[in-house]
């Protein structure tokens, strides 16, 4: 058995907020020591490049999705085939329709840094994760982006993942390359596969997860903006979310 570093969750060009292309993200994986990414564009399935060309620079992509629902982001990780993305017009979809994509494209629903947001109570989330426990296969319990608000979010994610027997899963939510491989899960398998790796999430060795610095969340809001094409006014409201960013970084906040 060898021992393999995972991130189950980045986002590439395909992204509204990202410009990292596969071949930016696998460099940066092999240089982190990861040795396999899980592709989760926003509301946009895998290309059939990653399915057909799994193996970039030495590192695996592992064919994924990331929707926005009523309930929060559900990521499809180790999708078996690309899969019809109802969200992708309207940038939203229901829950249900979401897991029944990822199920019939053979993937896991992992609901994705379930307390990143601060507008619902921990009580209120503990609550819906329950309600979902029977559609969801894991909770993405190491996410390197959800802690900017709530500084316990991981915490709590993992706790919920206990309680109810779900899988833990960790990722960078990379937009850029320098996050790449920030958080990982480590499993033990025989091979760098797709099925070999899914299979040996159920028992991994270990997680590792670094918080995000407070940038990069302003890097990716300005790719949005650059990509919508958005007018002089969204572009001074980012100037001073950008600068408090910057300012935090340089206290060393993260």
């Amino acid at each position: 058995m060898t021992q393999f570093k995972l991130d189950l969750h980045i986002h590439t060009e395909r992204s509204p907020d990202s410009r990292m292309t596969l071949t930016q993200a696998a460099a940066a994986a092999k240089q982190r020591g990861v040795d396999a990414l899980a592709v989760c564009d926003h509301n946009r399935c895998a290309s059939g490049d990653v399915f057909a060309h799994p193996v970039r620079g030495g590192v695996l992509l592992i064919p994924g999705v990331e929707y926005s629902t009523e309930c929060g982001h559900l990521l499809g990780l180790f999708l078996q085939r690309p899969c019809i993305c109802p969200g992708e017009e309207t940038g939203r979809v229901r829950f249900d329709d979401a897991v029944r994509v990822v199920r019939e494209a053979g993937g896991l629903c992992v609901l994705a840094h379930p307390f990143e947001l601060t507008q619902r109570s921990e009580a209120e989330i503990t609550a819906q994760i329950a309600a979902l426990r029977d559609r969801l296969d894991g909770l993405e319990t190491h996410n390197c982006r959800a802690t900017k608000k709530r500084r316990n979010a991981n915490r709590l994610a993992e706790a919920e993942a206990v309680r109810h027997g779900l899988l833990q899963t960790a990722g960078s939510d990379a937009h850029q390359p320098s996050e790449v491989g920030r958080a990982w899960v480590a499993v033990s398998a025989e091979t760098c596969t797709v099925p070999a790796l899914r299979a040996a999430l159920s028992a991994p060795d270990g997680f590792s997860c670094a918080r995000c610095k407070q940038l990069a969340f302003a890097r990716s809001r300005l790719t949005y903006l650059k990509k919508k094409k958005s007018g002089v006014s969204a572009y001074l409201k980012w100037l001073p979310y950008a600068a408090l960013c910057a300012l935090r970084n340089l206290r060393g906040g993260t």
